[in-house]
């Protein structure tokens, strides 16, 4: 798979997540509650007081690999600003709240560089490895924006470095 296909894959996969809802999912996903009404899979927001704090933007970005690591789009989501949220919503309904795909899979990421803009803004570079059946796939390298929002830092944009 040519560097940029995966890069495209990956960047699909890191930005789509699976929606939150409660009860019990069927084969499918679909969340069905025990009166028969199907729920939504579009994420409630958290309120403020039981939002994740991240006091750091390299706790944010490795939270965030922890994420792409494991297929759990939630936790990016979790971590993104909310303008990042909005301009990404119409794209997770269009694909079905699904992330990731099966191959090539992310198998370690490594914050490589963090450079401070200021004391609110910072941008961290990641080292994301990949395999697929026949083996490892070459690296790509992110760039993730982050600001301090309150007293936590969000992701306000990810894209690959060619």
């Amino acid at each position: 798979m040519s560097t940029k296909k995966l890069a495209a894959t990956l960047i699909a996969g890191l930005l789509l997540l699976p929606g939150i809802a409660i009860g019990a999912p069927d084969n499918n996903g679909t969340v069905i509650q025990s009166n028969g009404k199907l729920l939504s899979a579009m994420p409630l927001p958290a309120p403020e007081s039981k939002r994740i704090i991240l006091p750091s933007a390299f706790q944010a970005a490795e939270l965030y690999g922890f994420g792409l690591l494991h297929r759990n789009a939630s936790i990016q989501y979790s971590i993104f600003s909310k303008e990042l949220k909005k301009v990404m919503y119409p794209q997770f309904v269009e694909l079905n709240w699904v992330t990731g795909v099966s191959s090539p899979w992310i198998t370690k990421y490594e914050v490589t560089k963090e450079t401070v803009i200021n004391p609110n803004s910072e941008v961290i570079e990641m080292r994301i490895d990949s395999a697929t059946s026949n083996g490892p796939e070459p690296s790509m390298l992110l760039t993730i924006s982050l600001v301090k929002d309150h007293n936590s830092w969000v992701i306000t944009g990810v894209k690959p470095n060619p």
